[in-house]
């Protein structure tokens, strides 16, 4: 169910199951790559800055903005041994994690790691002052990419798709299409006010307005995909599924379209393997309503016409079919599947070309209705002793039910009602 509330119809397009999963198993990989990024902008800049007056102060800055980055190696190292850490620090973190994993708060992490980014774009703005030009560039770059990696850990996490989260405040909604500009701002407040020689404040510029290009059109990309995944596991489910539906009819079709016919022969001796045989070639029929796309199960009343326009193929004839029953207990399904099997049968084989079939509700009864243009009915045949019309009429005296027969013109009307279970 998409969410009510703005928040909810702002990422409605994104909140399913296939995605949330997709991301959730990729989340370990994303994290540890970002990790990765993260040292390597940590080792340039605190290298680069060596040579500057201030080199003993920016190397310690460079090392307190490694906390947050320790703490999330020392949490993913642990996650994938399943084991606990003891550093009290450590701990916390880890709870807070699992506490909220797939919901929309931020972990203990980003409380860490927003300030460190900060921390490291002052470095070459701020710090660093007499360090060559290139090399505060290059340390501007490495501090930028570093709040980058920050920012997509928060904005383009699988939180943003679960679907257990279809309400979540509009504001949240709002700040991540906002993400580019939200992350770019703070690095220009902080660097661009900075000395950058005449010939370095537009590259400086650039750097700081890079998070514009990289952050949004990375979520913008992973909602693209992630909208199109469900989509797709569907079709190629279905293209699946309906291979083996045909691998299956081509190998069953034929053997019980037989037993079919033979326990026929043998219905006055045991007529409940006859009624086997019928139930079973029926839903064989039904699995066929499986191959429609959005269809899950061959169960529901809706596909009893799978038998019956199957029949009227077989033999050339035209069937159309109006249910109006929502739902049948198994035994009454099984039911209607004989009575289908019986009635339809038996106006295919009396040359019926148009067959129309209704399966309605008659006050507490189920009726299901077989007008065919067949010749009429001889009178010495119906319902005479040892005829299937006979047989099934029995059957459905046994439910407070009866089986009739209306001829109307050039076409004629077999009706078949029973009360159904819990009536």
């Amino acid at each position: 169910m998409a969410g009510t509330s703005f928040g909810g119809r702002l990422s409605r397009h994104r909140r399913n199951r296939i995605s949330y999963l997709a991301l959730a198993r990729r989340s370990s990989d994303h994290t540890m790559r970002a990790w990765y990024v993260r040292v390597i902008a940590l080792v340039t800049i605190a290298g680069l800055s060596i040579g500057s007056r201030e080199s003993v102060l920016a190397i310690a800055l460079c090392l307190a903005a490694s906390l947050g980055s320790f703490l999330l190696w020392i949490n993913e190292r642990h996650l994938r041994r399943g084991t606990q850490p003891r550093f009290w620090l450590s701990k916390a973190y880890l709870r807070n994690v699992i506490k909220t994993d797939g919901r929309h708060r931020l972990s203990l992490g980003s409380y860490f790691e927003i300030p460190e980014a900060f921390v490291l774009i002052a470095v070459p703005s701020w710090i660093a002052t007499d360090d060559p030009l290139w090399a505060r560039l290059i340390m501007l770059a490495a501090a930028t990419v570093f709040l980058i990696t920050t920012s997509l850990l928060i904005f383009n996490d699988h939180t943003w798709f679960n679907p257990n989260e279809m309400d979540p405040p509009a504001w949240h909604e709002i700040f991540r299409r906002l993400a580019g500009p939200i992350t770019a701002l703070p690095v220009c407040l902080i660097a661009l006010p900075a000395d950058w020689e005449p010939n370095g404040w537009l590259a400086a510029l650039a750097i700081s307005l890079m998070p514009l290009a990289v952050v949004g059109s990375r979520i913008s990309d992973t909602d693209l995909i992630m909208k199109a995944l469900p989509i797709l596991v569907q079709e190629e489910s279905h293209a699946g599924r309906d291979l083996v539906i045909s691998e299956t009819h081509g190998a069953l079709s034929t053997s019980l379209r037989l037993i079919e016919q033979r326990t026929r022969e043998i219905r006055d001796m045991n007529p409940s393997l006859y009624e086997l045989a019928v139930s079973a070639n029926s839903r064989r029929r039904e699995t066929l309503t499986l191959a429609k796309l959005d269809c899950d199960s061959s169960t529901s009343v809706q596909n009893l016409e799978a038998p019956v326009l199957t029949l009227a193929r077989a033999v050339g004839a035209k069937a159309d079919v109006d249910i109006r029953i929502d739902r049948l207990s198994s035994s009454d399904h099984d039911l209607a599947r004989l009575v289908l099997n019986d009635l339809v049968g038996n106006a295919l084989n009396a040359g019926a070309g148009a067959i129309q079939v209704a399966i309605v509700p008659d006050g507490t009864l189920v009726a299901i209705s077989v007008t065919d243009d067949a010749p009429p009915m001889a009178r010495e045949v119906w319902k005479t002793p040892g005829t299937s019309s006979a047989r099934l009429a029995g059957r459905l005296g046994g439910l407070s039910g009866s089986l009739t027969s209306e001829q109307n013109g050039t076409t004629k009307t077999v009706t078949a009602r029973w009360q159904p279970e819990g009536k």
